[in-house]
């Protein structure tokens, strides 16, 4: 992959989080915290829709694409099975709208639930056809379609708080929908010659089972990634408040820095490595690259940790706290970005049942933590949970990819993320008593962090630490 094409990549994370720097505090100073909220609990349940939905199988498409006589078929033998489930699940639950909508979003209004059906429809449709775009690396027109979403959400959020005179729940998903509904027809007519073919061809049922096999794993393993990302949500939810958990949504919208480098980094590593195994390259750049992460990772936390005070001056004083919440929040993502580069080895001898198991390890961490601690602590409860639960998934993917792959030195790795994880929960819990000392603090790490990581910045700088390609 061209460094050109790398950046293109780059473009719709880094867009989507400064359209998202805007909209937050938007959202936060027109809405309730409840209904903001009820928002965070929309995107978990289209989040969720689209995991079950479609089976593991948009993976099996990325995995399977450079290897595939007939790309047509594969795409074709990926979307159906999904087509069918989303088809078979939609009708019962669209029926039963008015009980879901107050258990799964925290509304009373029946009318959200079909909108969060819409939503998720699109969601899935936009999720197929955009590997289309990310597999042929047309970086740009990718991009796009992250970007879209959030774009178009900041812009009917406006329209309708300039000509609606209600501000509640109903209007944010009204809003949501849109971004999503565009975002498919933008990507629709991206992939227009693609998916035409797709529906002129036969299924090749062998290939279905194929790919089924191989994504079976990462079903389960993609549900429990979610059930990990949503449980501290859901213990805010039944276990605390609306109130509690608007707080910790904006904390995690606020975390966009870290999932600007998570997703730059999952769409563009994986098959990156991929091709590298299929051309017999010297894996050891793997190590290499690993160490970059971890440089960028501990950069963009100290980073936050040092101006996560300026949440202040955007956000109405309901949302205090965010500022010490924003440090433990935006580690998880990065964590998650750093365990995509360790664990790679679990992809790369397909024994993908390792990706269920660790992160069913992480779910039950998670699970117990907030179980115990957000009912007392609320957000910051469910914070230290989450954060504490994804360290023990990147520790876990690690150690399984070393189990099934090859070995690599890991001290150094667990000794940073270690002290970083410290640094951050400690901000959490004891940062409100400190004022602002703590971003002091933070800043202090800085020169630190550039003198350990002197190697890693001159790679990068130079942009050739590790080729892209053999």
């Amino acid at each position: 992959m061209r460094t050109r094409t790398a950046l293109g990549f780059a473009v719709g994370p880094v867009t989507t989080a400064l359209i998202s720097l805007v909209a937050v505090p938007i959202v936060a100073w027109a809405f309730s915290p409840e209904d903001v909220a009820r928002y965070n609990l929309l995107q978990i349940f289209v989040s969720f829709a689209v995991l079950l939905v479609t089976l593991g199988l948009d993976q099996g498409y990325v995995r399977h694409f450079h290897e595939a006589h007939d790309r047509a078929v594969l795409l074709r033998s990926c979307v159906l099975p999904s087509a069918l489930l989303f088809a078979a699940l939609a009708v019962p639950a669209a029926i039963a709208s008015g009980p879901l909508a107050d258990l799964l979003l925290g509304s009373s209004d029946a009318r959200v639930f079909p909108i969060a059906i819409a939503c998720a429809a699109a969601a899935i449709i936009s999720r197929f056809l955009s590997l289309i775009l990310r597999m042929e690396e047309r970086a740009l027109a990718f991009s796009a379609s992250q970007l879209i979403p959030k774009a178009v959400f900041l812009v009917a959020i406006g329209l309708l708080l300039i000509f609606v005179v209600r501000r509640d729940f109903l209007t944010l998903s009204y809003a949501f929908l849109a971004s999503w509904v565009t975002v498919a027809a933008v990507t629709g007519w991206s992939t227009r010659t693609h998916w035409q073919k797709a529906v002129r061809v036969r299924t090749d049922r062998d290939l279905v089972r194929s790919l089924i096999r191989y994504s079976a794993p990462l079903i389960f393993a993609g549900l429990a990634y979610w059930a990990l990302t949503a449980t501290s949500a859901m213990a805010l939810r039944y276990l605390s408040s609306l109130s509690e958990l608007g707080v910790y949504s904006v904390a995690l919208t606020f975390a966009g820095a870290a999932i600007v480098v998570q997703t730059i980094f999952s769409v563009v590593w994986a098959p990156i490595v991929y091709r590298w195994v299929a051309q017999g390259a010297d894996l050891e750049r793997v190590d290499v690259v690993t160490h970059q992460v971890l440089a960028v990772v501990t950069a963009v936390l100290v980073l936050v940790g040092s101006l996560s005070w300026l949440t202040d001056v955007v956000l109405p004083p309901t949302y205090d706290g965010v500022k010490y919440l924003v440090i433990g929040s935006i580690l998880q993502p990065l964590l998650y970005t750093l365990s995509e580069a360790t664990g790679i080895g679990i992809n790369i001898t397909r024994r993908t049942v390792w990706s269920v198991w660790c992160t069913l390890f992480a779910l039950i961490v998670s699970v117990g933590l907030n179980l115990a601690l957000t009912p007392a602590l609320g957000a910051k409860g469910a914070v230290v949970a989450n954060t504490l639960a994804y360290f023990a998934f990147f520790v876990a993917r690690t150690e399984a990819s070393v189990h099934t792959w090859r070995h690599f030195p890991r001290k150094r790795l667990y000794a940073v993320t270690g002290f970083a994880v410290a640094g951050a929960l400690a901000t959490v819990v004891l940062g409100p008593a400190s004022g602002y000392w703590y971003a002091v603090g933070w800043a202090v790490l800085g020169p630190v962090v550039i003198w350990i990581f002197r190697h890693q910045w001159g790679t990068i700088v130079r942009l050739r630490g590790v080729p892209v390609s053999a």
